[in-house]
């Protein structure tokens, strides 16, 4: 049987495009850092006496956008034989709800005079990402379709834990506190899949500095610091660069239960992602966030809540959205 030209052309870009697709966007993570973006707040200048401290946080992340190393949306084209190129429209949402619990352990131990610490967490994750591909020539859409469903999918259990160490030394109106973390991949990871809920088979350590401060009216200020170095992923050969991470807020007290104010954070890679099938320019990530926050401390100081929600801009190799935090904080004992 004999096939058409216009069918054979059609069969051809059909076979570039889904070579033109089969490279992931990202690297390793794609796009995925070990970083609870925006979960501290308040406590960050708030005493911590000697004790049992639990956490139970909850997030609610969400975009409609992935940007790419210049900060502009994401776009992909296919080259075809003959040197045509094929424009393709890419739609991403991501959205993903994570359940956190902590705990933190300040202990009688004075190291320097300030207090031995330590801290532990293990979030649960329910991620699900949707990719829409289309572009203008009509028939290619089936093949498109079942391009996109590869990159689509959805995954929930646990992620990667982090475990840290710390001395915090605390004055009347200052806190300082600095340890050391490490992030295990005790997360599902399965390389080449569309959506993963632990970031790779590789470790983390992040040495970490809390800073603070109360002015007499109660006006108050802390941010929280790590810088992480990742070892290789074994299951991909890519060593994902190193980043720093800042948390920080800025709360007022309306009187002695409610606090307001404004919550951020910062992301910045600072060195290249490294191996096979990674983009030249190292797809640094880059994210910023920030957006009002309210808290609201019980009488007895044995329990807190707030909540915050923050906007991401300034975004680079990775998803732009939303982050919005629910969170319980208790002392246990």
């Amino acid at each position: 049987m004999t096939v058409s030209n216009p069918v054979r052309r059609l069969a051809v870009l059909a076979s570039a495009l889904t070579a033109a697709f089969t490279a992931p966007a990202f690297a390793a993570e794609n796009g995925q850092v070990r970083a609870l973006l925006g979960a501290p707040s308040y406590e960050l200048a708030t005493p911590q006496f000697p004790g049992i401290y639990g956490q139970l946080w909850y997030q609610h992340y969400s975009a409609d956008k992935v940007k790419d190393n210049h900060g502009d949306d994401v776009s992909q084209s296919a080259t075809v034989p003959g040197g045509g190129v094929v424009p393709v429209k890419v739609d991403t949402k991501v959205r993903a709800d994570v359940i956190v619990p902590r705990v933190t352990w300040i202990t009688e131990q004075l190291i320097a005079d300030g207090r031995l610490g330590f801290s532990a967490s293990l979030p649960l994750v329910k991620q699900r990402t949707t990719v829409g591909l289309s572009s203008a020539v009509p028939a290619l859409q089936p093949t498109l379709n079942a391009l996109a469903a590869t990159r689509s999918g959805e995954e929930s259990g646990v992620a990667d834990m982090e475990v840290a160490g710390f001395v915090d030394w605390q004055q009347e109106a200052s806190r300082l506190a600095g340890g050391l973390a490490l992030v295990a991949p005790t997360g599902d990871y399965e390389a080449g899949r569309a959506v993963n809920i632990g970031t790779g088979k590789y470790w983390t350590v992040r040495p970490l500095l809390v800073a603070s401060h109360v002015w007499e009216n109660g006006f108050q200020i802390g941010t929280r610091t790590t810088y992480s170095v990742n070892s290789t992923n074994r299951d991909t050969g890519v060593k994902s660069g190193q980043y720093l991470h800042a948390d920080w807020a800025a709360v007022y007290p309306l009187g002695d239960l409610w606090r307001i104010g404004v919550q951020g954070y910062a992301l910045v890679q600072t060195t290249k992602d490294k191996g096979d099938n990674v983009a030249a320019d190292g797809n640094k990530v880059q994210t910023y966030g920030a957006g009002p926050t309210i808290a609201y401390l019980s009488e007895s100081g044995t329990w807190a809540v707030d909540f915050k929600v923050m906007q991401e801009f300034a975004v680079r190799n990775r998803p732009e959205g939303t982050v919005g935090w629910l969170r319980l904080n208790f002392r246990v004992d």
